[in-house]
């Protein structure tokens, strides 16, 4: 039996109704968050492949030396061939192949050494252990080799030898690695030492001097550790370069006499390369061209520059040693650097292309057995039979003796396969993207339909949750599809939740139709509406799209580009005058604020250059702004005189902390003695003004700055005075009917409790408006000095007036306050307008999250799996912070409502209540 309508509010509607609905959305969202992982950071790694060795005769060489110059960039190498005389000694008299090797993106070490040595590109799968370690185990040339024998770095050389029984691995320790010392091409001796005492040792004479498939591989640290401490144009680093030349002299010269024959072929390259602020990561040419150079057995001499990409050196590798090319390899043999008869050639590229068809036929497979008959679709242009018919066309090329053109024709389909193997695993994203796109559409839907349906209307029942018969086969035929195709088992929800949550928007709607008479009589006016009247309409639909679509974009665009900001800022300013808002001086104000603002997101992000002057003025700026508001509202009415005393005093003692800390370098005890406690007191001294809001968000505002200051670095502390300007006339603006004296003299209400307005209810223009100003406030204090996507933006500096030794909780606890407090002195100004027009934060927060979802569905579009691990690691964020926002903003907003009217006498009143014996 339906309640009556006099108490349809949420508080006293059936609870479990928008419990279960609040429950639904938490699944939903979990999902949605979750499913980024399973579209695209899933590994490329094919698994159950098997091997296919070159020879099993007598291979080019019988042991392979791999030299990796971890960061050096080409560049480097041959603008300076002073520095490595040796090697460029091999290119000046033709006894190498030499050129550049191109790594792919992200340029880090260990992507880039799994590219050099197995094949492949970085595994995104990666992000889920924090890019640290390969997820998954993976083929390598030292997989295939007969021995392998390896020194160099900690952080690489295990993921090759873990799984790797019998392979002889030296490393250093992690201590020896200090990106500030003078000397690191020290690490790269201590490799040079280690394999010259092991070759010179019992164990060096007790190898088979002619065994074959044995491989070395010396990882050279030094120029890596000199690049990010001193920099890539630093004496330290081009003398690193020396100490890697002499000492691969010293090498090659003791492999010839410990092993005689004329056996051993030498590789020298790097993994990545460096900028010249010493980073690397991203696709510049500085990281991701390298030098390579290749000499010795089997290796064909080539006197102009070669260029290959750093896949490919995998297969050249084991072109030499005549082992199987790494099972997971995407790399192309370059032919042209082996010195072999045509017949070794065919078996090198015939070898690499069968390992790459392998590859491609069981990923082939999966897909076809897990999609319906008739829409499995192969790779444009590439179906199993063509393929086939290129096997037969290379047989038949091999049994014409015709072998150079037959090991070519092997070479040029390796990147064709490759491609369509990028393809198939990629084959369900479209799919399952398309399903994810219909989850939120259907999910913002439902929001919108349960939030903005009319309050005056019957209460929504339980059974608006249980599907109708039509929607229940559609789910039935789902899941029987889903089965039949043996997807994952996450893909029901993928597929099934927008059926359901289609299906429930039905229902709701349908609840909320209106009567047949009214029905009858909108039809009535629908015909007698002129040409103008359907176009006013019309007019009015587009205006209301544009007003969400254009700020929408506005928002996605400030996540990629902090200057965008800038030009949502200027709107900002605008607004009261395209209102036609004639409230002076408040809207010379809000302009001039968000003007000011406006030019914050041109500088750099705070952390990287400290401005000490504009940390020691901010707190002036503050003090002055808070004298002249309280001087030129007294005349209306008389604010707490002691306590705004007591807080300009504050801000006074926050300016000669920072001044002192800023003359003498760093913080005294007393310093940090008081701005420990000026955290709790941000939130004891407001419970102390008067019960009138514009006092209280004033002194809200002032207290919430007091630790602010003391925790910034440059100019974030000013920023955080013309936000809380900008917020307070923001305030005032949004009762610009009032007079100043009435807006002054508003007193504060008991907490606006859910059951005091209707939650639900059309949504106005006035709402949507307010709705969008506050998600562009929201930017603004995210990105206005900083990005919080990446914590790398801060800088451990600002804590110098708290703590000075490294404490890794308490600087994050610190860091994690400092990022609140503009969001809290936001919401705090939000709430005030939410308070007085007796409206419950929980509508609002619908409202917000309608729009932080719809922000987040374009944002799963711009993932991305490829690129540095900072651009792949910002597009993950950048998703999850829009998701998170309405969850954020709610708690802040419910905290915020919570805060403004508590005060020293409520909180007295309510711990001196008796308590009562049950």
């Amino acid at each position: 039996m339906p309640l009556p309508s006099a108490i349809s509010q949420m508080r006293f509607r059936p609870p479990s109704v928008y419990q279960l609905f609040a429950g639904i959305g938490v699944f939903v969202h979990l999902i949605l968050l979750y499913s980024i992982f399973e579209i695209y950071y899933t590994s490329p790694l094919v698994k159950g492949t098997k091997p296919h060795p070159i020879t099993r005769g007598v291979p080019l060489a019988r042991r392979v030396v791999v030299f990796s110059a971890d960061g050096l960039r080409s560049t480097s190498f041959f603008e300076h061939p002073d520095r490595s005389p040796y090697l460029h000694s091999l290119i000046r008299s033709n006894v190498a192949t030499w050129g550049i090797s191109k790594s792919h993106v992200p340029t880090e070490s260990r992507p880039g050494h799994v590219a050099m040595l197995a094949g492949f590109y970085e595994d995104v799968s990666a992000v889920a252990r924090g890019w640290k370690h390969n997820p998954v185990a993976f083929d390598s040339v030292f997989n295939q080799s007969r021995n392998a024998y390896l020194w160099g770095s900690p952080d690489i050389l295990p993921m090759f030898v873990a799984d790797l029984p019998g392979a002889h691995a030296d490393f250093y320790t992690h201590e020896e690695e200090d990106f500030a010392s003078k000397d690191a091409a020290g690490l790269d001796r201590w490799v040079f030492d280690k394999v010259s005492t092991f070759l010179t040792s019992e164990d060096g004479y007790s190898l088979p001097k002619t065994a074959d498939r044995q491989i070395f591989f010396l990882h050279l640290l030094g120029l890596d550790t000199n690049g990010h401490g001193h920099k890539p144009r630093s004496e330290e680093y081009l003398s690193n370069i020396a100490t890697v030349d002499a000492g691969i002299a010293e090498m090659v010269a003791l492999f010839k006499k410990v092993f005689p024959d004329d056996s051993t072929s030498f590789v020298f390259t790097a993994d990545h390369g460096m900028t010249d602020w010493g980073s690397h990561g991203s696709g510049t040419d500085d990281e991701i061209l390298t030098p390579f150079i290749a000499w010795g057995a089997g290796v064909r001499s080539l006197a102009s520059k070669q260029v290959i990409n750093q896949v490919d050196v995998a297969p050249f590798v084991s072109a030499l040693l005549g082992t199987a090319v790494p099972m997971n390899s995407v790399g192309v043999l370059p032919l042209s650097f082996l010195k072999a008869p045509p017949q070794y050639k065919y078996q090198a590229a015939c070898g690499n292309l069968k390992q790459m068809v392998e590859q491609y036929n069981i990923r082939r497979l999966e897909r076809e057995a897990n999609s319906l008959p008739f829409l499995f679709k192969d790779f444009p242009g590439f179906k199993a039979e063509v393929l086939n018919k290129v096997l037969k066309q290379i047989v038949d090329l091999q049994v014409q003796a015709r072998l150079d053109q037959a090991a070519q024709f092997c070479v040029e389909w390796v990147p064709k396969v490759r491609d369509a193997l990028i393809y198939f695993h990629r084959y369900q994203r479209f799919s399952q993207g398309v399903a994810i796109a219909a989850l939120f559409f259907t999910w913002n839907l439902a929001l919108f339909s349960i939030s903005a349906r009319n309050s005056k209307l019957a209460v929504l029942e339980l059974n608006v949750f249980v599907p109708g018969k039509p929607t229940i086969v559609f789910l039935l035929i789902g899941a029987i599809l889903i089965a039949y195709q043996s997807l994952p088992f996450t893909n029901y929800f993928y597929f099934l939740l927008p059926i359901y949550l289609g299906s429930f928007c039905t229902r709701v709607l349908n609840l909320s139709i209106p009567t047949v008479s009214e029905a009858l009589e909108a039809f009535e006016r629908f015909k007698v509406a002129t040409k103008v009247d359907l176009q006013n309409h019309a007019t009015q639909w587009f205006y209301s799209a544009f007003l969400f679509a254009f700020p929408l974009t506005i928002f996605v665009a400030a996540f990629f580009e902090r200057s965008v900001l800038s030009v949502m800022l200027l709107f900002l300013a605008a607004l009261p005058y395209v209102q036609g808002n004639q409230l002076y001086p408040w809207n010379a104000i809000w302009c001039a604020s968000a003007t000011v603002l406006a030019v914050f997101p041109q500088f750099e992000t705070v952390g990287k250059n400290p401005v000490p002057a504009l940390v020691v003025v901010a707190p002036l700026v503050a003090a002055g702004i808070l004298h002249v508001f309280v001087k030129r509202t007294s005349a209306t009415r008389a604010f707490s005189q002691p306590l705004f005393n007591v807080l300009q005093g504050l801000l006074g003692i926050s300016f000669l902390l920072n001044l002192l800390t800023v003359i003498f370098g760093h913080a005294f005890f007393l310093t940090k003695v008081l701005s420990w406690m000026s955290l709790p007191a941000a939130f004891v001294l407001p419970l102390f003004s008067a019960p009138y809001l514009v006092e209280r968000l004033a002194a809200w505002l002032v207290c919430l700055f007091l630790p602010y200051s003391l925790l910034s670095l440059a100019y974030e502390s000013l920023f955080l005075v013309m936000f809380s300007v900008l917020i307070f006339a923001y305030l005032r603006l949004e009762f610009s009917h009032l007079s100043d004296e009435q807006f002054l003299q508003l007193e504060l209400k008991a907490v606006v409790h859910e059951q005091s307005e209707a939650i639900t209810g059309p949504f106005t223009l006035r709402e949507w408006k307010r709705a969008v100003v506050f998600i562009a406030l929201i930017e603004v204090a995210f990105f206005g000095t900083g990005n919080i996507a990446s914590l790398n933006s801060f800088n451990p500096t600002f804590l110098r007036n708290l703590i000075s030794v490294f404490a890794p909780f308490t600087m994050a606890a610190l860091l994690i306050i400092k990022i609140v407090l503009p969001f809290l002195s936001l919401a705090l100004g939000v709430a005030s307008v939410l308070h007085l027009e007796r409206k419950p934060v929980v509508r609002f927060s619908l409202q917000l999250m309608i729009i932080t979802d719809s922000m987040a569905a374009v944002f799963f579009f711009f993932l991305r799996d490829e690129g540095s691990w900072l651009d792949i690691g910002i597009s993950i964020s950048n998703y999850i912070i829009s998701m998170a926002t309405s969850v954020f903003v709610f708690v802040l907003l419910h905290a915020a409502s919570r805060l403004l009217p508590a005060d020293i006498d409520k909180l007295q009143a309510y711990f001196s209540k008796p308590k009562v014996d049950v």
